[in-house]
């Protein structure tokens, strides 16, 4: 029988407590865990180091929020613990990636 491998702790930024995003500091794998106001957090993508995730699930359409404040509208359908990035993500700053 195999066993799983161990996941990692992964340390994330969440900037406000109105946050819809947190910044995952080294990166993360799929089933990687972050602690989150005592509570595990799993990571259902993988994400690159210094890109956001997402600490709900968002529906197409919804206002995304970082420093406590909208940086953009997510662009489809985002699940709790993936990878929000231009993919998904329609940046209020111009048109830079938010």
């Amino acid at each position: 029988m195999r066993t799983r491998e161990p996941v990692a702790e992964v340390t994330v930024i969440v900037l406000s407590a109105a946050d819809d995003v947190a910044v995952c500091v080294d990166g993360a794998a799929v089933g990687d865990v972050a602690m989150l106001g005592g509570e595990p957090f799993e990571f259902v993508e993988a994400i690159p180091a210094g890109h956001k995730v997402a600490l709900r699930d968002l529906a197409a359409g919804d206002a995304v929020r970082k420093y406590g404040e909208s940086i953009g509208t997510a662009t489809r359908a985002v699940r709790r613990g993936a990878h929000v990035h231009v993919h998904n993500l329609a940046s209020a700053r111009g048109g830079a990636p938010a």
